[in-house]
């Protein structure tokens, strides 16, 4: 029987891809209303002079709304995680034409998407949908979509957050879906190179041909330089001695012989 610690770490792995395994998370947890990371985020609730549940956030003449019956209000908050990743811009270069961060431009789409004219109207049940939207957008902004990195500003006392990006991961690392670490991405390990931006996991970051090494977060095979004398690797590894004497330097030939020790994997006397 599994134990139910690797319960939990297999239960997400059935359900999530590595591709919409973000997203997908951002739904769930626009779904736990009693402990959903952000929110939910509802109209200020008071009552009138008969003790009526009024849930108005401002008081009249503007209108409440008559009932929130078949209204499936996480439903807007799943709605905010797709705006964030993939309607708002997210991931855009810094360069992207805009001076609204990634999280900014989520919540002023769902503004946009259940807007209404507040000189006519003011409508409760329409700025819960636009509220838990919003809430949507701060949900996967902490998650933080695998292949980038989310530069987290400070939140308010009340866990909302007010403004950030969400930024490709740089060319020599990688991000997966590790919702513990969101704010920067991991580099590849020494002997591995990665030439594009947005890794998703450890297998992005290719291996360094056979004979050769490199520092971590390297972004090119150019980066993966010749073993010294006397040493080899196999690809991915690091550079060892061929033999215990290879790297002996009383084995070391003569400067006329440098050449040749340039040339091939020095093993020992010639």
């Amino acid at each position: 029987m599994l134990s139910l610690y690797l319960l939990r770490c297999l239960i997400p792995l059935l359900f999530f891809d590595l591709a919409t395994a973000t997203e997908k998370q951002c739904h769930y947890d626009c779904r736990q209303v009693s402990s959903r990371l952000v929110g939910p985020t509802r109209p200020y609730h008071d009552v009138d002079a008969l003790g009526n549940p009024l849930r108005l956030t401002r008081s009249y003449p503007y209108h409440k709304a008559s009932t929130t019956e078949g209204y499936d209000f996480p439903r807007f908050c799943e709605l905010g995680c797709t705006y964030f990743y993939v309607s708002s811009g997210a991931g855009m270069h810094p360069s992207w034409p805009s001076d609204k961060s990634t999280l900014n431009r989520c919540m002023e789409q769902c503004d946009d998407t259940y807007r209404y004219n507040v000189t006519v109207d003011y409508n409760d049940l329409l700025e819960t949908i636009r509220l838990e939207c919003r809430d949507g957008c701060q949900i996967a902004f902490i998650r933080c979509q695998p292949g980038y990195y989310c530069l987290q500003a400070s939140p308010a006392p009340d866990k909302i957050y007010s403004g950030g990006d969400m930024l490709p991961c740089p060319a020599g690392t990688y991000r997966d879906v590790a919702y513990e670490q969101v704010s920067e991405c991991v580099p590849c390990p020494p002997n591995h190179f990665r030439e594009g931006i947005k890794g998703r996991s450890l297998s992005g970051c290719s291996k360094c041909p056979a004979n050769t090494s490199s520092r971590q977060r390297s972004t090119s095979i150019t980066d993966c330089v010749r073993c010294p004398a006397g040493k080899t690797s196999t690809a991915g590894s690091s550079c060892k001695c061929i033999t215990p004497q290879a790297c002996d330097e009383n084995q070391l030939p003569f400067p006329a012989d440098a050449e040749k020790r340039d040339s091939v994997p020095f093993i020992g006397r010639w």
